[in-house]
């Protein structure tokens, strides 16, 4: 065809007309903005056209595994609260709960079997049981609001839906890999944000100079509810990267996932968290000594550096050091002499009411009539109104007893127990286990820490824990009889 017939072509092309339903369409849309623009806040309308572009997007790229991949980078930027009737919900929890939807819709209506779930899944699926059974036994013997007692006694457990879809989907294979990556990178964007925002940002210091201690403020990266649960995080995915390091095969990957570990490291001096700090440290030295079996000196020397550029700005973290320099001003700290007035207090309220507890939902109050923080006490009563969040029980341990009587301990239990069920698999039969360990140190690290605090019922700090724990069964459980997912 020469230029002339091309021409003639195109000159003769067909001018398209839009049909009477197209601009019906289009007009409805637009009256539907100028409504939404008009009645609303500009975010609703924002929304609403990221709705319209995330229901584009799919026709784009359908595949679900490829868009849920995207859950780490949700988790960490999940921070924001909505009221939702009686409940107040995050970002968070709404992303685990459509994921697990999602799943369940694409399995049943695309009938395609469920593989065969490990003994774990089957333990946390009992300990959630339990859980609900200690949810009923409170709705019936105490006078909590509704809402407050079933969002409450679901705050553990209500991001273990992630563990059949992380199972079946990025289990094993490149899925893994990728999944992987995810969380290393991850780790390495709230890191980063993390040294801006000590170094940048205005950080909250009140109360550290009550406690003795002159902080430049503790960071809490994009993390909702600040140094303590964002220490957890960092619990959890630094050992993890630092397997990652020695399981990545490329040069770029390695790199990232070391520059994760180091910056992630500083992170968790600059939370300020003595427990962060002690379990991190103890956590990765674990790890090399693993990596390291035949060379100790390797492990001791990373421990000798790190150490020494602690001591080197001892001042900049003296509250951490004084784990190790100052015996007496620990045991005087008012954080600590906080958690023993609490303790004793739990563990009498513990005694009064072993069965039911003082019941999910309970409304929690400091009790004391003195300004000294150091001598305040958590106290209880039953909730008329609803509650935007919970906390003051700092021990997940004592917390379950405390609040959900028997059914809630047995509960903790099984939980534990699927966590040592799953480390025991792993060391006996499981695959790159190198890879596992580093798990196994942020599993085990996180949940030292759970026994004087309370991290897992904060919404971004559990969902990164049930995403490792469920890597973990993964590669505890390898899942051969599955056909393999094509990238």
């Amino acid at each position: 065809m020469n230029s002339v017939e091309i021409s003639n072509s195109i000159g003769h092309a067909e001018v398209y007309k839009p049909s009477w339903k197209t601009w019906l369409v289009v007009i409805g849309a637009t009256l539907l903005c100028l409504g939404i623009y008009s009645l609303y806040p500009i975010t609703v309308l924002a929304a609403v056209v990221m709705f319209v572009l995330f229901v584009f997007a799919l026709f784009l790229v359908p595949n679900l595994k490829t868009w849920l991949l995207l859950l780490p980078v949700l988790f960490t930027f999940g921070s924001s609260i909505f009221e939702l009737g009686p409940l107040y919900i995050s970002v968070t929890t709404i992303v685990v709960v459509a994921s697990f939807i999602l799943y369940l819709v694409n399995k049943v209506v695309g009938f395609k079997q469920f593989p065969e779930f490990p003994l774990p899944v089957y333990l946390i699926l009992f300990a959630y049981l339990a859980q609900l059974a200690s949810m009923f036994m409170s709705l019936h013997l105490h006078d909590n609001t509704v809402g407050n007692t079933i969002r409450e006694a679901h705050k553990v457990f209500i991001a273990a839906a992630l563990i059949p879809l992380i199972y079946d989907w990025y289990g094993k294979g490149d899925w893994l890999m990728k999944m992987l990556k995810m969380v290393v990178l991850m780790l390495l964007v709230m890191s980063v944000y993390g040294i801006y925002q000590y170094n940048f940002e205005n950080l909250e210091t009140v109360g550290e100079m009550a406690s003795g201690f002159d902080l430049a403020g503790r960071i809490y990266s994009t993390f909702h509810g600040g140094p303590n649960p964002y220490s957890g995080v960092l619990e959890l995915l630094i050992p993890t990267s630092l397997a990652a390091f020695f399981f990545f095969k490329t040069r770029l990957w390695k790199t990232i996932a070391l520059t994760a570990t180091l910056l992630g490291i500083q992170n968790i001096m600059y939370t300020f968290s003595r427990g962060g700090f002690l379990t991190v440290t103890a956590s990765c030295f674990v790890y090399l000594i693993y990596r390291y079996r035949g060379k100790v000196w390797v492990p001791v020397l990373a421990l000798s550096i790190f150490a020494g550029g602690v001591i080197t700005n001892a001042e900049e973290f003296e509250r951490q050091l004084t784990v190790f320099s100052n015996t007496s001003a620990l045991m005087l700290d008012s954080s600590l002499l906080h958690r023993y007035v609490s303790y004793m207090g739990y563990l009498t309220q513990i005694a009064n009411s072993p069965v039911s507890g003082v019941g999910w939902g309970s409304r929690e109050f400091f009790h004391g009539g003195t300004s000294f923080y150091s001598f305040w006490e958590v106290r209880h009563e039953y909730s008329v109104d609803k509650i935007e969040s919970f906390g003051g029980v700092n021990s997940l341990v004592l917390e379950m007893p405390l609040k959900g009587g028997v059914f809630s301990v047995l509960s903790l239990l099984l939980l534990i127990s699927a966590v040592l069920v799953t480390f025991s698999r792993l060391l006996k039969h499981g695959r790159e286990k190198a890879l596992g360990m580093g798990m196994i140190c942020g599993l085990g690290a996180f949940g030292i820490h759970q026994i004087v605090d309370n991290l897992i019922p904060w919404p971004q700090t559990g969902a990164f824990f049930w995403l490792v724990f469920a890597l973990l069964i993964s590669l505890a459980y390898p899942c051969c009889d599955k056909q393999v997912d094509s990238v």
